[in-house]
This record gives C-alpha cells, sequence and structure tokens, in this order.
C-alpha cells in the first residue's frame, strides 16, 4: 500500500487522506519492529542464538551477558573484550577462538571446545568447564583456579579430575 496525498481544488498544498494516513503509520510501525528485532539478535553476520554458525566473526566488544549460545560455532572468531558473563556456551566450538580480555565469570562452557584457543586476561571466575577441552589453549592455571574443573581437557591434554 503507497500512501499518496490528495491536492486541494486549488492545487495548493495536499491534504492527507485518513486511510492514507493510517496506512503510513502502520507501515512505518512494521518497519521500525523488523528493524528493531533484527538488530538487536544479530552482531554482523551471527545471529545471537543456540547453534549459531559464527565461524571467524569479527565480534570484539560486544555485549551478550547471559546470552543462550549452547551449541554455537565461534571457531576462529575473535572475541576480545567480548562480555559473555553468565552465558550459555554449552557444546559450543571455540577452535582458535581469540577471547583475550573475555568476561566470562559464570558462564557455562561445559563440553565446550576451546582447543588452541587465546584465553589471555580473560575472566574465567566461576566458569564451568566441565568436560571443556583446553588443548592447546593459552590459559594460566591463576586463571582457572576458581573455575569448576571436572573431566577437562587441559592445554597439555591430560584430564582434570576424571573422578569428579
Amino acid at each position: 500500500m503507497i500512501a499518496r496525498a490528495v491536492t486541494t481544488d486549488r492545487g495548493s498544498r495536499p491534504v492527507w487522506t485518513a486511510a492514507a494516513a493510517v496506512g503510513l503509520v502502520l507501515s512505518l510501525a512494521i518497519f521500525v519492529a523488523g528493524c528493531a528485532g533484527t538488530e538487536s539478535s544479530r552482531i554482523g553476520a551471527c545471529p545471537i542464538q543456540p547453534g549459531a554458525p559464527c565461524s571467524g566473526n569479527y565480534m570484539r566488544g560486544a555485549a551478550l551477558s547471559a546470552a543462550g549460545l549452547f551449541d554455537a560455532d565461534f571457531d576462529h572468531a575473535d572475541l576480545t573484550n567480548v562480555d559473555l558473563h553468565r552465558a550459555d556456551l554449552s557444546g559450543a566450538s571455540l577452535v582458535g577462538a581469540r577471547l583475550t580480555h573475555a568476561d566470562l565469570a559464570h558462564a557455562t562452557l561445559s563440553y565446550a571446545n576451546l582447543a588452541s584457543s587465546d584465553l589471555r586476561h580473560a575472566n574465567l571466575t566461576d566458569v564451568d568447564l566441565t568436560g571443556a577441552d583446553l588443548t592447546g589453549a593459552r590459559v594460566t592455571p591463576s586463571q582457572l583456579a576458581n573455575a569448576t574443573i571436572c573431566r577437562t581437557v587441559m592445554t597439555d591434554g591430560t584430564i582434570a579430575a576424571p573422578d569428579c
């Protein structure tokens, strides 16, 4: 529907009919609502949802606190300074991901694949790493001091707390 202005008999200024004005308002409302939903659920080409295919995405500084991103693919993604505080990344693949200075406090990374990821200076306070794979990851023992470690594959390939 296209809203059109109707001119008066004298051809002076345009006058909107009620139907045209209502049509224009409804069209704008639908357009704005559609855009708002799209913008809030994507970062670049990455949809923020479980199972998201975000491999290689540039997401520096993204605010993803408490996001449900279980089973997502963040292989080789740049997640520097990203806020993943309390996010659910269970089963996610983060192979080779850059997570430097990321806030992962209280996040769930159970059974996540973090092989070869860069976790330098990341906040891992109270993060759940049950069954996670940290093979070749850049992370220090002090970062893991307050993390839940249970059947976790450590950076050297050993399994920590196999009987937890």
